[in-house]
């Protein structure tokens, strides 16, 4: 299992978390993601290497900014 956590920006309320969240889980052998909107830190559980690229390329669509 791999483990990545991140920041993400701009977000403002509980359908920021279930937008951002949706949009992790979708990526190939998540088997969890969490985002923490008092903070932006999200979290993700894959059974496969996930790359930090694919993560900001999913939130990107989404609106959003990442960092590492």
């Amino acid at each position: 299992m791999t483990e990545l956590t991140f920041r993400i920006a701009n977000l403002t309320c509980e359908a920021c978390i279930k937008v951002s969240t949706m949009a992790l889980r979708k990526l190939p052998g998540v088997s969890e993601a969490t985002v923490d909107l008092s903070t932006g830190a999200g979290r993700i559980v894959s059974e496969k290497p996930i790359t930090q690229n694919d993560v900001a390329t999913a939130l990107k669509a989404k609106g959003y900014d990442v960092t590492f």
